[in-house]
């Protein structure tokens, strides 16, 4: 008996073992997914931050633009306002490289939301407006002259 017991506990410890390396593997597997995932979620958010970042100098590129323009116009001797001009060139051509940038990084997005099956974000939809209800008319009896 005790040959059969040595055999049924060695099979036991050999199902175990194999249950061990085979959860080891699908565990690894299993890890390696989701780091690939993770990664590619980390650098979409910074490729995301990035664009941000470049919205940002657009915005204040275009603040600049237009507080020039104001100074422009609004001086005594005002004179027409024109692309040609040296601030405004400047400002023309770095509010177009920086939308190049946003460009790119909107380009990148996409491609990794395509990559990774991840939906683009779809437009927030707004509630529609809630009808009002038709003014009630007054069932008031008409007083009568007695």
């Amino acid at each position: 008996m005790k040959e059969e017991t040595k055999a049924k506990a060695s099979k036991l410890w050999d199902d175990i073992k194999s249950g061990l390396k085979t959860g080891f593997v699908a565990t690894k597997k299993g890890l390696t997914k989701a780091g690939s995932a993770i990664q590619t979620y980390g650098d979409l958010s910074v490729v995301q931050i990035e664009k941000k970042q470049f919205e940002m100098k657009a915005k204040k590129a275009y603040a600049a633009l237009g507080e020039l323009a104001a100074k422009k116009l609004s001086a005594k001797d005002a004179g027409d306002l024109k692309a040609s001009d040296p601030e405004v060139s400047e400002l023309l051509e770095q509010i177009a490289s920086i939308n190049k940038e946003i460009a790119k990084r909107e380009k990148a997005i996409k491609a990794a939301e395509k990559e990774a099956g991840i939906a683009p974000k779809a437009a927030a939809k707004k509630a529609p407006a809630k009808k009002k209800a038709p003014a009630k008319k007054s069932a008031k009896a008409p007083e009568s002259a007695e």
